[in-house]
């Protein structure tokens, strides 16, 4: 559970130069100045900003000013700080229903053990031998279980053993043969080496097979697959197009599970083996990402931008009203009706054809370089249908008219990851300042307008980082991580390992009525079962909880007397695979 932290310091550091709030908790850098969260400059040299923190701690941390420019700013040590040292107390908020992390383990070992870390906080090694829950999915297997005493949310790394010197270490990253622009090994696992380590956030999961889930998974579990279908369209200007769906593991079994989506543009170089420029390498990191915990199973959705079926990808990435010039020729802006293409045929299409959630929090589009443009501006402009938005080194440079309308608008209810890297310089503009800064801009403009960073908007920087896919790839795991956390979905795995109770907290029998308490959990379908003899229930739905977890509690009135005293009984549903909107 995070709260957020109000930041501010008065302090002119001089033209070029930014203010950062540096901490040795990760949320606050780590200790390491590249990744401390920037405030933004308002007039009086006021800089402020709001920072999502671990709820009820201490964090001690120190301003700092540092020199944003492209050059020193990736030299961790290009610092100075401001004052002294200080210290903020977040808010406090009740503990989770589970109450410490909860791991179950499917194997055949008859006494597993498990050697963890708290990450977050720097913890040391343990090991505790788990017990046994329950049977496993076939004959002599079992599933063992294990509390572990880690705060809420923070990153564990852990490894099973049997205590004979064998040891269950989470799978090594994909990888199989190079082919054209894309590498072996997907470029952020590229130097990693073996054996590695479980690593995950979430409170309650099963790890079994090498894969870590949220709920009791089928046996066997599908591995994510590809469907491509010819989008056609009914917009004039913006042709169709083929465009190709990665569906999640489990997505075969799991049929009653409904799955956020992610648009990507630009989508000729989203998946393996990608083209010409190489890949991101979506397919997969999603993959390796899921299976680890570290990323909710989602539908990956790549719409090309290729010329073979008559598109320009400079006019429909491009707001209307801008106007370009690149390579001898003049673009101008066609960004609303590749959006209504999108609208009306894209999304239509996987809503129909596909489990989507379908709902704006759950429907998410990223890109890059001009993708990462119209990125940004699909959230700006259809924000109600669009909450998570992925914008890697966007090229604001050619649409300064919508960039001006941007940055004066109010807080909008989006959650954006923005990349951008220190070495971008490209074809279309010779000076890699232009990109860098225009993202600094927009990350100011969002800061200013009251967005939380970890919360709704997180900023990594590359330091020499250039502009292509082997960057962007880099930072896909970090993306993922942040719009599909699976912390932003309902944990159904804890419903059955701590169900919700209901609670009678009072009774009033003059106004003939009862409040039901209960605690709410984050992404659930919840309702409220009322019956007078356990046989017919009647139910009526409680608002989605917008925290993780809370006290929740229903009026509901009691029936009214009979010649016998009445019976009234009630129970509390939590679903958490609703449809997106239920």
């Amino acid at each position: 559970m995070r709260k957020d932290a109000e930041f501010s310091v008065t302090a002119d550091v001089g033209f070029g130069n930014e203010v950062c709030v540096l901490g040795a908790h990760p949320a606050l850098g780590g200790g390491n100045a590249l990744r401390a969260p920037k405030l933004a400059w308002t007039p009086g040299n006021l800089w402020r900003g709001t920072v999502a923190l671990e709820a009820g701690t201490a964090f001690s941390y120190r301003f700092i000013s540092r020199n944003f420019s492209t050059g020193p700013w990736g030299n961790a040590a290009n610092l100075t700080n401001i004052g002294d040292p200080q210290n903020v107390t977040t808010p406090a908020h009740m503990l989770p229903p589970w109450g410490s992390k909860m791991i179950l383990y499917r194997t055949t070992w008859a006494a597993p053990r498990i050697l963890y870390r708290d990450l977050t906080h720097n913890g040391a090694w343990t090991e505790v031998t788990m017990s046994a829950w329950g049977p496993g999915r076939v004959a002599g297997e079992m599933t063992f279980s294990v509390q572990v005493l880690a705060p809420s949310g923070s990153e564990l790394e852990f490894v099973f053993n049997n205590g004979a010197g064998n040891f269950d270490n989470a799978p090594a990253p994909p990888s199989g043969a190079a082919q054209g622009g894309a590498p072996a090994v997907p470029a952020p696992y590229q130097g990693l080496g073996g054996p590695y380590n479980y690593r995950t956030s979430q409170d309650v999961f099963l790890v079994q097979g090498g894969g870590v889930f949220n709920y009791l998974p089928p046996d066997p579990v599908s591995a994510p697959r590809f469907e491509t279908r010819q989008i056609g369209s009914t917009v004039a200007g913006v042709p169709g197009r083929p465009i190709r769906i990665l569906l999640p593991r489990g997505y075969d079994q799991n049929s009653n599970k409904r799955y956020p989506v992610v648009y990507f543009h630009d989508g000729d170089n989203v998946f393996f083996p990608g083209g010409p420029f190489g890949t991101w390498d979506a397919d997969r990191i999603a993959g390796y990402e899921t299976s680890q915990g570290r990323m909710r199973e989602s539908i990956l959705v790549a719409i090309p931008s290729g010329n073979g079926y008559g598109s320009n990808r400079l006019t429909e990435y491009l707001p209307a009203g801008e106007t370009i010039f690149y390579a001898g020729q003049t673009y101008t802006g066609n960004a609303t009706a590749y959006v209504r293409f999108m609208l009306d045929n894209v999304i239509p299409t996987l809503d129909v054809n596909y489990r989507t959630m379908g709902d704006a929090a759950n429907t998410l589009t990223a890109g890059s370089s001009m993708g990462g443009l119209i990125a940004d501006f699909i959230g700006f402009s259809q924000s109600a249908r669009f909450g998570g938005i992925g914008i890697f080194s966007p090229a604001y440079w050619a649409a300064p008219l919508w960039v001006a309308q941007r940055d004066a608008a109010a807080k909008l209810p989006l959650r954006r990851y923005l990349y951008m890297g220190t070495a971008e310089s490209s074809t279309g503009e010779s000076s890699s300042n232009i990109y860098w800064n225009g993202a600094l801009q927009a990350y100011n403009s969002w800061v200013k307008a009251g967005h939380s960073v970890h919360r709704d908007l997180l900023f990594e920087g590359g330091a020499g980082a250039a502009h292509n896919e082997l960057a962007w790839s880099r930072r896909l795991p970090a993306f993922f991580a942040f719009a599909l956390d699976p912390w932003r979905e309902g944990n159904a795995l804890s419903l059955l390992t701590h169900p919700p109770q209901a609670t009678v907290n009072s009774v009033d029998l003059i106004g003939r009525e009862v409040k039901i308490g209960f605690i709410g959990r984050f992404g659930m379908k919840q309702s409220l079962g009322q019956s007078g003899d356990l046989l017919e229930w009647t139910s009526s739905p409680l608002p989605r909880e917008p925290e993780w977890w809370n006290q929740g509690e229903a009026t509901v009135p009691l029936p009214e007397p009979a010649p016998a005293p009445p019976k009234s009984f009630w129970r509390v549903y939590q679903n958490p695979w609703p449809a997106g909107g239920e």
